[in-house]
């Protein structure tokens, strides 16, 4: 028995009693429900078969290997980006894959399937090359059967090797030009679709390049004809050997009871291959977010029963969807550990978080502190004044300019990660400033007309935000000018706010909170149902708000719940703060060496200077 058919005897489905159990008490008992969050929880806590495990450990994977078919113009970066890029995540560290790493705290694995150099001895990279690239498979298969193994059982190694470390958790990436076609390809093979149906514009190909790219597609499965029923055969046949590595993660993650974020079309697409070979292993997958220009993510997601819970317009597989979802998955075990902790046991326990005033675990009370809390002076605290001299500036339109650009010539497609990059712009032109740094401060600001916040939700807003250092400030009075002088002075010395209503009837002190948060400087997420429905409603009448809002619930995150006091936004900074991950932890063009748009929209608007007495690192 070989490492693949060994791993695959060993994939189990696991037992669900915990997590039913966990499943009730988290629907019944806390007055809130998270929707599809649940589902986060409950699926690593099947894996893990402990009613509470502790947060995982995780490693960022990214597979890379070149194709054959990449000498027909099918994408818009030359073929040597795979080697760029490959050496850039490991010495320039400067792709989206390091930023999303950093942000999870993940170790980053580069691994070498099969690119086309002849020599990569590159300090840190995993030796693993099957051959300098798949054979253009227009001409017939892209691999050997051989091969295909071999690119699985060194995913499944690599895999053991991430266990035997401590990881509980593996978020899958790629590299390789030309692996949407190929992505293509394999989704239709398996699924019976046209090319027309499962073909995209990959690194944002122009109109023309995409109809090339479909009867592309079409010559590859004639030529081929993959048997849907094998794995092996369609890896072999239409796949590359990235795709066999990331198949073989996923088998030997399932085989370890470790849990595998997909992140985008192309992991998906790979995972179609491990499910072929180990249906059960798709009980150890979770779907980060959704592709809206590869046409065959979606209809991989329905096959293989998963359901992401972000809408980011993201079209890279480099981690960048997997890290938010992981780091969602930390804030539901915060949440499940408090929710199944008596309040007597609580208060044995170091705090979970604090309020603005302690908050005594053992009863029901909040000190409702007011904003005074925050250092001002009393002539500050004038709120009539504030009220009075209040004016809403545009967004600096400079800042988002450079911003943008900037965005556009990192190391990466044009536009590629879609909402993370619009955020980093939106916060550019809110704070006036190029690059926000990634200790943008953030603070929830909580309106509601009830004296005392029921237990439960005290501390599940304890448990979310005390990880992330966010303060939570909570307002009571009736009073709009109260409302709007409190919110100002708050986005004084926060850029991040987060506005949340708990059965809060009146609904003028949360528009006054939005137009003094706004005034203040502060990019404002709406953090629940009803200060989102507000804020929609109010920038109807006040349109110059719109620049200082951002709507994460439910354009961005959708988990099927409305949520509330705040708590979808304290879900919602997760985004925000991967966006001021990318937009910091990234470099552009000129400061790798990396090639290039050379068709679609970066063409032109991508731009790689030579650098005066420096070398590029690639």
């Amino acid at each position: 028995m070989n490492l693949l058919e060994r791993t695959i005897s060993e994939i189990a489905i696991p037992v669900t009693d915990i997590s039913a159990k966990v499943r009730t008490a988290m629907t019944m008992q806390n007055g809130v429900d998270f929707g599809r969050l649940n589902d986060v929880l409950l699926r690593y806590i099947g894996i893990t078969g402990e009613c509470h495990p502790m947060p995982p450990q995780t490693s960022v994977v990214i597979s890379c290997a070149d194709h054959g078919v990449a000498v027909e113009s099918v994408s818009a970066y030359p073929p040597e980006t795979t080697l760029n890029m490959m050496c850039n995540y490991l010495i320039a560290r400067g792709g989206a894959a390091n930023a999303a790493a950093n942000y999870a705290d993940a170790q980053l694995i580069v691994a070498d399937l099969g690119v086309n150099a002849e020599h990569t001895d590159i300090h840190g990279l995993l030796q693993h090359s099957i051959a300098r690239g798949t054979e253009n498979m227009t001409k017939g298969p892209a691999m050997t059967r051989a091969q295909a193994i071999q690119s699985i059982e060194t995913g499944i190694a690599i895999a053991n090797d991430c266990a035997n470390r401590g990881d509980r958790c593996i978020l899958p990436g790629e590299m390789g030009i030309s692996n949407t076609t190929s992505s293509a390809a394999m989704v239709a093979s398996f699924l019976g679709l046209t090319p027309e149906e499962v073909t995209g514009r990959g690194a944002n190909i122009s109109d023309a390049r995409l109809a090339h790219k479909v009867e592309i597609v079409r010559r590859v499965l004639d030529v081929n004809r993959p048997n849907p029923h094998d794995g092996l055969d369609v890896l072999a046949k239409v796949g590359g050997f990235e795709f066999g590595c990331i198949a073989g993660l996923i088998l030997g993650a399932a085989a370890r009871r470790m849990l595998v974020i997909l992140d985008g079309a192309n992991t998906t697409s790979a995972a179609l291959v491990a499910h072929a070979l180990a249906p059960n292993c798709a009980h150890y997958l979770l779907a980060s977010h959704s592709s809206l220009t590869e046409h065959s993510h979606p209809h991989a997601l329905r096959h293989l029963g998963l359901t992401p819970i972000l809408r980011l317009d993201i079209r890279l597989s480099e981690a960048a969807g997997s890290s938010i979802v992981f780091r969602l998955l930390g804030q539901m075990l915060k949440v499940w550990e408090t929710i199944d902790t008596s309040p007597e046991e609580a208060v044995h326990r170091s705090p979970i978080g604090s309020l603005c005033s302690p908050l005594p675990p053992q009863s029901g009370e909040v000190n409702m502190a007011l904003l005074k809390a925050v250092p001002i002076t009393e002539g500050e605290w004038n709120r009539k004044a504030v009220v009075g001299a209040l004016r809403l500036p545009p967004p600096n339109q400079s800042s988002m300019s450079a911003c943008q650009y900037r965005l556009d010539n990192l190391a990466k497609p044009i536009h590629s990660l879609g909402y993370l990059e619009r955020i980093a712009v939106q916060l550019a032109g809110v704070m006036h400033c190029e690059r926000p740094p990634l200790d943008t401060q953030a603070a929830l600001l909580l309106i509601t007309e009830k004296k005392d916040l029921p237990i439960d939700l005290t501390r599940i807003l304890n448990a979310l935000t005390d990880a992330r250092g966010i303060p939570v400030h909570i307002l009571t009075s009736h009073d709009s000018e109260d409302a709007c002088a409190a919110a100002y002075h708050l986005a004084r010395t926060h850029p991040l706010l987060i506005l949340g209503a708990y059965e809060q009837e009146d609904r003028t002190p949360i528009t006054a909170a939005l137009h003094g948060a706004a005034a203040g400087g502060s990019l404002i997420l709406p953090g629940d149902a009803q200060t989102d429905d507000i804020a929609h409603k109010t920038e109807v009448n006040s349109p110059a708000l719109t620049p200082y809002i951002l709507h994460v619930l439910p354009n961005m995150l959708t988990i099927d719940t409305e949520l509330t006091a705040g708590i979808a936004g304290l879900f919602g900074i997760n985004i925000v703060r991967a966006a001021l991950h990318v937009v910091n932890d990234m470099k552009t063009f000129t400061e790798t060496g990396v090639a290039v748009a050379i068709d679609g929209a970066g063409a032109g608007r991508q731009v790689k200077e030579t650098l005066i007495n420096s070398s590029a690192p690639i």
